[in-house]
């Protein structure tokens, strides 16, 4: 449910309640070493989403992504990650479901389209005992006709992070990143 302010005039009325049904399988193949902090292996998952009032919504729209992830080992103290995904939407995807940029230092949902792609990588080094420093850069376009990606809105992101092993066993840190 949506508080809007009363009619403006030469804009429509927006609808208070929206309500979304629909069915979304996903397959996925995991080899990573560690679902936290992963050095090693590679993650991908496609899902497919079909949207209707059939399943108890109020528009029809489909919403399909594909994302897949690989980590490198560098050395013993150096891995790297590697991030690609894409959404692509069709049909009428109410505007809090379409698909946007989201990578680190993109302001959340603020490129959004009918169609999104992005890649991230990262490199992160063990410096001292639990304490390890990371860089990233990341890419992503969002655009609304496919046929016409030059009318695409495009972001470059990258930034520096610091991490702490709290839980060796799990493999599981916790930092900061600074990002732009």
């Amino acid at each position: 449910t949506f508080d809007t302010p009363g009619a403006v005039p030469g804009l429509p009325d927006l609808q208070r309640e929206s309500r979304v049904g629909g069915l979304a399988p996903t397959i996925s193949y995991d080899s990573r070493d560690n679902m936290f902090t992963p050095v090693k292996g590679a993650f991908v998952e496609a899902t497919a989403g079909f949207f209707a009032p059939a399943f108890g919504g109020d528009d029809e729209f489909q919403r399909h992504s594909l994302t897949a992830m690989q980590f490198i080992p560098l050395s013993t103290d150096v891995s790297m990650g590697l991030r690609a995904d894409a959404t692509v939407s069709s049909g009428d995807v109410p505007f809090y479901m379409l698909p946007f940029i989201m990578l680190r230092g993109a302001p959340v949902m603020r490129y959004q389209g009918e169609d999104v792609a992005q890649a991230e990588a990262e490199v992160r080094w063990q410096c001292w005992r639990r304490f390890s420093f990371i860089g990233f850069a990341g890419y992503g376009a969002a655009w609304n006709d496919f046929t016409r990606v030059d009318n695409e809105r495009t972001i470059v992101t990258g930034g520096a992070g610091f991490r702490y092993e709290i839980a060796r066993a799990y493999g599981l840190h916790m930092g900061v990143d600074l990002a732009f």
